[in-house]
């Protein structure tokens, strides 16, 4: 049975789930001019974000049932350094998008 922290961390990890939803709602609520770009970056990093989130999950529970962090603790900060690494990779590209459409709105004036 876990502990009362395990258990927190647990659904810490879980709340990867939610990050990746909230995601997507902002960009299909959206009514911007780039919302479909938007939601084409957002929908890649939102599946990334679940299967990393997946991972973490099976690796939390395997650590949690046999105790042995050494088997874990690389595969975990593997899963973690890849959710950083989309969602710094989502800001970006998100950004690239607006100096994009800057640049081409004046481009036109």
């Amino acid at each position: 049975m876990a502990t009362s922290k395990q258990e927190q961390l647990y659904n810490e990890i879980v709340e990867y789930y939610a990050y990746a939803d909230r995601l997507i709602r902002a960009v299909e609520d959206s009514t911007h001019k780039l919302a479909e770009q938007q939601f084409a970056i957002v929908e890649e990093v939102a599946t990334r974000l679940e299967d990393c989130a997946d991972k973490l999950t099976t690796q939390y529970i395997d650590f949690v049932k046999t105790g042995q962090p050494d088997k874990v603790i690389e595969e975990v900060r593997k899963s973690l350094n890849g959710i950083a690494a989309k969602i710094e990779e989502c800001r970006n590209k998100i950004l690239m998008l607006y100096q994009e459409s800057d640049e081409n709105h004046k481009t036109i004036l």
